[in-house]
């Protein structure tokens, strides 16, 4: 056990207590629609990490296959046509795996980046660049001005970065002198 455990018993006591008072106010068909309703949640957990575990087994019994397949042979030069075909096949389900992790992974990225433009002030852009910044982001039609915009800031992006790299020497300047 941990210290924190132990430290927070109390009010885990305190907190299982309210739940318990709040679960006996509770009527019988509000308790059957709670427990219908952890019952979902814990089937749709498992469901998403099955699916994982079901693909990966998917490429694995592929694999298992086509080796007891060629362990069965004994004369490979008349089956170099369906040896072609397996190995295709199992390349193309490999690839088509990695493309799809692949694309999980993208839409997280694009999602941090969406989180981190949010964190940015309103004021920091006028309202025609960051009507034309939110077009990109959603994949909507955009219009010349719009690009236009997105040219000026991109140009202003530059030019503060050049200033950026500026000003890290002369902070290098003022820490080492």
């Amino acid at each position: 056990m941990s210290i924190d455990k132990w430290l927070s018993e109390k009010d885990s006591k305190e907190d299982r207590m309210k739940r318990e008072a709040a679960f006996k106010r509770l009527t019988k068909d509000e308790v059957q629609e709670l427990k219908k309703k952890k019952i979902r949640d814990m089937v749709k957990k498992k469901s998403q990490i099955s699916s994982k575990i079901l693909e990966e087994d998917r490429i694995l019994n592929k694999v298992i296959e086509f080796k007891d397949w060629l362990n069965q042979r004994t004369y490979l030069k008349g089956d170099i046509d369906k040896i072609e075909i397996w190995i295709r096949n199992l390349h193309s389900t490999v690839q088509s795996v990695i493309e799809q992790k692949e694309k999980l992974i993208e839409k997280d990225e694009k999602r941090e980046i969406i989180k981190k433009y949010k964190e940015i002030p309103p004021k920091l852009l006028d309202e025609k660049t960051r009507v034309a910044i939110n077009k990109k982001i959603y994949g909507t039609k955009r219009t010349n001005s719009d690009n236009y915009y997105l040219r000026k800031l991109k140009s202003l992006i530059q030019e503060k970065l050049k200033e950026g790299e500026y000003y890290e020497i002369l902070d290098e300047i003022i820490k080492k002198f």
